[in-house]
């Protein structure tokens, strides 16, 4: 989508919620609105459940594909209990009980994601995003080992790995797992464990190799 990039905060969220944990996401402007017939894709009416306010789960009640036990757990964290969900759901903003719905807001929907993410978690399983092949993927930053590769606004370092902030530093204050990550030519930026949701083990086909512990870009 075409950003506004004179107000950069400013946009919505939709989320899909695949049976194998696979989520897809896509963002609009504030306005932006999805038809949840066509969302759905199903020849019955679909079913619309009310999380919190300003955020839906749509599927299909009569849905004959996988189970998807991850939505029902999202369901029940927010009140629905058994609900025997099959196949992917659709999570957007408020519908109006109409056909057509927002798209969340970006604090919204990011907290439906970690809702969704621990619902994951207490199953044993989680959350992955497919990525086109042709997009780049910043993994998580303890996926890397010393030697990587490591790419940040299109130049590449050699990464060497992590040290602590000093004692009473600032940043801290605001990210209290904050390590300073530092390159073989100076280069150093802050790294928190928690940024980023992609593991390697989900980078598209081709981009990571692996040799031994490390994770090498497979190309650039």
């Amino acid at each position: 989508m075409p950003f506004d990039l004179s107000n950069p905060f400013e946009f919505s969220c939709f989320m899909t919620l695949h049976p194998d944990c696979r989520t897809e996401t896509e963002f609009g402007k504030p306005d932006t609105t999805v038809g949840l017939n066509e969302l759905v894709g199903s020849l019955v009416t679909y079913t619309t459940l009310t999380l919190a306010e300003g955020v839906e789960l749509h599927h299909d009640p009569l849905g004959t594909g996988p189970a998807s036990p991850v939505a029902d757990a999202l369901a029940a964290q927010y009140g629905f209990a058994e609900q025997s969900i099959c196949g992917a759901v659709y999570l957007t903003g408020d519908s109006g009980e109409s056909d057509t719905a927002l798209g969340m807001d970006p604090d919204t929907f990011c907290d439906l994601h970690g809702a969704a993410k621990k619902s994951a978690e207490v199953l044993g399983l989680r959350l992955w995003r497919r990525v086109p092949a042709d997009e780049q993927v910043s993994v998580r930053f303890d996926d890397l080992a010393q030697g990587d590769t490591y790419w940040c606004l299109g130049e590449s370092h050699r990464f060497m790995g992590f040290k602590p902030f000093p004692a009473g530093s600032k940043t801290l204050e605001f990210i209290p797992d904050a390590r300073i990550l530092f390159c073989e030519d100076g280069f150093q930026i802050t790294a928190s464990p928690a940024t980023y949701e992609e593991r390697a083990d989900r980078a598209p086909a081709g981009y990571w190799q692996r040799t031994g512990n490390q994770l090498l870009p497979a190309s650039k």
